[in-house]
């Protein structure tokens, strides 16, 4: 059946700008329409350092649209952008529209599509918060594109080697895979969950003895998407150039949940999806190419800047016309979780989840899947219930408005929670008491 939208069409025409008075009906809840409320009619949020963490994010969670009967625990796929996301998209759009016919095409910048501009102002922001050079950050659509123009734009030859691991995200390794289609690249997955026995020193030990003279790329998600393992990034990459080969990372899972410095970890090439936990729009990325190697990278989707070298990542970024708003969108999304802070998101995310490992500890039928090792641990908690199904136990979690995302149909695919900001520890305890109350 449709979804309906009702919309107060004369409050959203006259307050657009504030998104102010959209009436819809809440995702599951058929017919049970909701008041969304403006941003002007919302505290100013400007949270000081010293207040407590319950405090801010219980603030925090009331600038989000979807009911506050629903707990929300798939931002491993995609995050719930706050209203202030939101409004500053639908002001872009109604600016956008009314500027249109003014801008008269003399100069790139501050045209009104991207594609074509730098967006310097974004690019130094972005380049703050991963701890680059604005010359090192492409703004793309997604962790995909940003992992395609690394893969299909290095030159590889006929057995030149990718080590990556066999727990990568189809949108990590389906470039490197396409290399070694075309071009008789050999990609190595190699089996990362024995190693992780081990703990940090294992998964190491087990990039190590793959090495060969012909290694040419590492190749790995800084936290997997599928059991939120947290890699040893700054090793893999020492251990990458170590044997001449390049370091380069999947952060899908990464921005917006921990503190992140691309300098510091000693990656050439590092990939994000903002529209995961930064909260940003649907269709925003982030990629980082160190300077000095940038030149060893063909663009593999070209316009007018494709040999550019003297703007630095902005050849990637020639993808022809796109959405400025969705650009303004991710500045708004930058402005709020900075105002929480990424020291305070982080420390909040991972109580969260040793919240959740502790609770299924205590449950004798509940069973982590994720490694046990909190070295490796992150906000990204994958688990099973004997007997149940991973669709089975999403739906018994969503029966009672807590969404998390199966990871198939058969007993021995679990479910994956994501614990971020929008989620309490309350929120937490009603999923243990989910968990406890099935029988197989």
């Amino acid at each position: 059946m449709a979804r309906i939208i009702r919309l107060d069409r004369r409050r959203f025409l006259s307050q657009s700008v504030l998104a102010g008075a959209a009436i819809g009906l809440a995702p599951g809840l058929p017919g049970r329409a909701i008041r969304l409320p403006a941003l002007s009619a919302l505290p100013p949020f400007a949270p000081a350092p010293q207040d407590p963490d319950a405090a801010v994010f219980a603030v925090a969670r009331k600038r989000f649209l979807f009911p506050d009967t629903v707990t929300y625990c798939n931002t491993g796929t995609l995050g719930a952008s706050p209203r202030d996301v939101v409004d500053a998209m639908n002001q872009g759009v109604e600016r956008l529209e009314h500027d249109l016919p003014d801008w008269p095409y003399f100069q790139a910048d501050g045209e009104p599509l991207t594609g074509y501009q730098q967006l310097l102002d974004a690019r130094t922001r972005l380049g703050t918060l991963v701890g680059a050079a604005p010359e090192e950050i492409a703004i793309t659509l997604n962790a995909t594109m940003g992992m395609n123009f690394l893969a299909n734009g290095l030159d590889l030859a006929a057995g030149d080697e990718v080590l990556t691991t066999d727990q990568e995200h189809s949108g990590g390794i389906g470039g490197w895979r396409l290399r070694a289609r075309r071009h008789g690249v050999v990609v190595k997955e190699l089996p990362l969950l024995p190693a992780l026995e081990k703990g940090p020193d294992g998964v190491v030990k087990l990039f190590a003895d793959a090495m060969t003279p012909r290694t040419k790329v590492v190749m790995f998600s800084h936290i997997t998407s599928g059991l939120g393992i947290l890699m040893p990034a700054k090793e893999l990459c020492d251990l990458a150039h170590a044997h001449g080969a390049l370091a380069i990372i999947d952060g899908a899972q990464v921005v917006g949940q921990r503190r992140l410095n691309v300098k510091e970890i000693g990656c050439d090439g590092y990939v994000a999806s903002p529209h995961k936990w930064l909260l940003a729009p649907k269709g925003t990325g982030v990629l980082y190419i160190k300077r000095d190697v940038q030149p060893r990278f063909w663009v593999t989707l070209a316009s007018s800047h494709l040999v550019d070298d003297e703007t630095g990542a902005f050849r990637f970024m020639q993808y022809g016309t796109g959405s400025v708003p969705v650009v303004d969108g991710l500045m708004a999304a930058l402005k709020f979780m900075e105002a929480i802070g990424i020291d305070r998101i982080e420390r909040w995310d991972l109580m969260l989840a040793n919240r959740l490992r502790d609770g299924l500890a205590q449950i004798g039928n509940a069973r982590l899947v994720s490694p046990a090792d909190r070295r490796l641990a992150s906000a990204i908690t994958t688990f099973a219930v004997t007997g149940i199904t991973g669709r089975q136990l999403q739906d018994a979690l969503w029966a009672k408005k807590i969404r998390v995302r199966a990871q198939g149909q058969t007993v021995d695919r679990p479910v994956r929670l994501s614990a971020h900001l929008y989620v309490s520890p309350a929120d937490i305890d009603r999923v243990l008491d989910v968990v406890a109350a099935l029988k197989p």
